[in-house]
């Protein structure tokens, strides 16, 4: 929890929480926008100037409450949640497990993993390679989905590539995929908040900070809303994703990853 400490140190506490508003704020626009990436580009936004395990503690309550406002806010809430059961009883307790797990990975572990799995996102959206597919969502599908969900979520805290993969299989229309992406990283974030305060993770000065980030994180939702009726989804997608490869190539730096790859395979 060392790291964690050195938050609190006045540097970051009175010159970088300004920063971090604005962290949310852009993440928020882009959930907004295309209903999901708010903990991928808070991550990957906070992890540029502090560890990606304290990041993934501030984003946890702006997830929780705009994941759950972009889920009331849906058609067909209950057919919704009853269409999904076995598949959020698998997230939530994967979610909740391997979440512990994440505090016993190194910092360049956890930043490998997380550019890696947004480095895959990336290459999936632009390939379209799951778009002539499709699934079988019965009940075994449903458990299985759900852990792979809840595994990766729970050591990174990230949402988006498993669940964009997920629908996309799915075949689901835009007002589903939102109301269901909504659901599942609420879902999801219960488990992470769960874990965090029943194993006393959640320090109540980063509990505090992560809370106020509510604001601007449902500010930027706002105004994501308004983006989309003014650009096409298409475009605003292209540009997050060109954004998200740099920030990738940024963690996959910070891990060792391409200094890995370069000395290994600059010798052949």
């Amino acid at each position: 929890m060392s790291d964690l400490l050195d938050f609190y140190n006045s540097d970051f506490t009175n010159n970088l929480i300004f920063l971090t508003a604005i962290v949310f704020l852009i993440a928020g626009i882009v959930k907004g926008s295309i209903g999901m990436g708010l903990p991928l580009v808070s991550i990957s936004l906070l992890s540029l100037y502090t560890s990606p395990r304290l990041a993934m503690m501030l984003i946890i309550v702006p997830t929780l409450v705009t994941n759950f406002l972009q889920f009331y806010r849906s058609a067909r809430k209950t057919e919704m949640v009853l269409s999904n059961k076995f598949l959020l009883g698998s997230l939530f307790v994967c979610t909740i497990t391997f979440s512990f797990f994440s505090f016993s990975l190194e910092q360049k572990t956890l930043s490998f993993l997380l550019g890696a799995i947004i480095f895959i996102f990336i290459i999936y959206r632009w390939s379209g390679f799951f778009s002539s597919r499709k699934i079988v969502f019965d009940k075994i599908s449903q458990i299985i989905s759900g852990a792979i969900i809840g595994i990766v979520a729970g050591f990174t805290h990230v949402w988006a590539p498993t669940i964009v993969v997920l629908l996309m299989l799915r075949k689901a229309n835009k007002e589903k995929f939102v109301g269901l992406t909504g659901l599942y990283i609420f879902v999801g974030s219960l488990g992470l908040f769960s874990t965090h305060y029943f194993y006393d993770l959640l320090d109540s000065q980063i509990f505090l900070i992560s809370a106020i980030m509510i604001f601007p994180s449902i500010f930027g939702y706002i105004i994501g809303e308004k983006i989309r009726s003014f650009i096409s989804e298409q475009l605003f997608e292209t540009l997050l994703l060109i954004f998200l490869l740099i920030v990738s190539i940024n963690l996959l730096y910070k891990s060792d990853f391409i200094a890995y790859f370069i000395k290994t395979f600059g010798k052949s």
